[in-house]
């Protein structure tokens, strides 16, 4: 009689279950939301308000997950923990619950683990692939020449100003130089300079090198005409200042050095039928690594070559035509 008076009670209010569910109902609270704050799979959520305790872990984990339920919500622990005993032992009682279910097992779920380690293992793995990226970065930069574009002025063009503007691209880091002297170069590779221009033909050489001493050269000519000079009404012809012109026609590749009244406006490596032009005022100093490599014609003169020897070679030539051989 007893018991069948506490049975009728219980129907007549509501069971932990119930409750967890009007409280959050109450503040319009999702098991989504719930499951994202306190971390306890919406599965288990559904089983804690439906009464469905068979479908939930081992109890020790059952009463952690109602002391985080009850703490989001903002209800006693205790008298929640007191209720679920309550209904637990009226279940067993009633031969609902299977008391092997009590029993300490592992938990159901370790998704939570499991992508901490996924997480751990993409980071060193992408660790890794920066350290290789940056090793064959290094070993690319130390075997090959530094990146040399010139973007202007072109090769052979013809201009009216005393003053140009060489600009280009080379790799960020790189020493460039111009004509033999240093240039700025910005965190882009990209540098500019202005350089100003003798009436003529003008040979400028630009060279990058980069900090594993890699160095790539570019050569060009720019044919400057300069308005002529006048006094009053009378015209006069401007005085050359390039009064020296030399000619090179490679028959082998080799490296050359040209020096234009002794300034360098061109080092480096010219392949096998490559052409190229220099002008002076006083003096072109050519040296070559091959004598019998180069094949060079001062002014109007015939051609000849640097030295009928293979060995290097060195020729200073004027407005006469060679002055020595060295």
């Amino acid at each position: 009689m007893a018991l069948m008076d506490f049975t009728r009670k219980a129907v007549g209010s509501l069971t932990l279950g119930e409750k967890l569910r009007k409280i959050r109902s109450d503040h319009r609270i999702s098991l989504a939301e719930v499951s994202r704050s306190t971390r306890i799979q919406v599965k288990y959520l559904e089983a804690l308000e439906g009464g469905s305790y068979e479908k939930l872990p081992p109890e020790v984990y059952v009463r952690g997950f109602l002391r985080s339920y009850a703490g989001f919500l903002g209800v006693p622990e205790e008298a929640i923990l007191k209720l679920y005993d309550r209904e637990r032992s009226i279940q067993r009682n009633l031969g609902r619950m299977d008391q092997s279910r009590f029993q300490p097992k592992l938990p159901v779920s370790f998704s939570f683990a499991f992508s901490s380690r996924y997480a751990f293992i993409a980071a060193i793995a992408l660790v890794t692939a920066g350290f290789f990226g940056y090793l064959y970065f290094e070993f690319h930069s130390f075997v090959s020449e530094p990146r040399l574009v010139i973007l202007e002025p072109q090769d052979g063009a013809t201009v009216t100003d005393a003053e140009i503007t060489v600009r280009g691209e080379t790799d960020p880091r790189a020493d460039v130089t111009i004509n033999g002297e240093s240039v700025m170069v910005d965190e882009r590779g990209i540098f500019a300079e202005n350089l100003k221009l003798a009436s003529g033909l003008n040979t400028i050489a630009v060279s990058s090198s980069n900090r594993f001493g890699k160095t790539r050269s570019r050569s060009f000519s720019v044919n400057a005409t300069l308005p002529e000079e006048r006094t009053g009404e009378v015209a006069s012809l401007a005085v050359p200042t390039e009064a020296v012109s030399v000619s090179i026609r490679m028959i082998a590749t080799t490296t050359i050095t040209v020096r234009s009244d002794g300034e360098t406006v061109f080092s480096g490596v010219l392949g096998a039928g490559e052409e190229k032009s220099f002008s002076a005022r006083e003096s072109i100093t050519i040296a070559s690594e091959r004598g019998d490599a180069v094949a060079v014609r001062p002014g109007e003169l015939a051609e000849e070559l640097l030295s009928e020897s293979e060995g290097s070679a060195e020729a200073v030539f004027g407005r006469e035509g060679r002055l020595t051989v060295q």
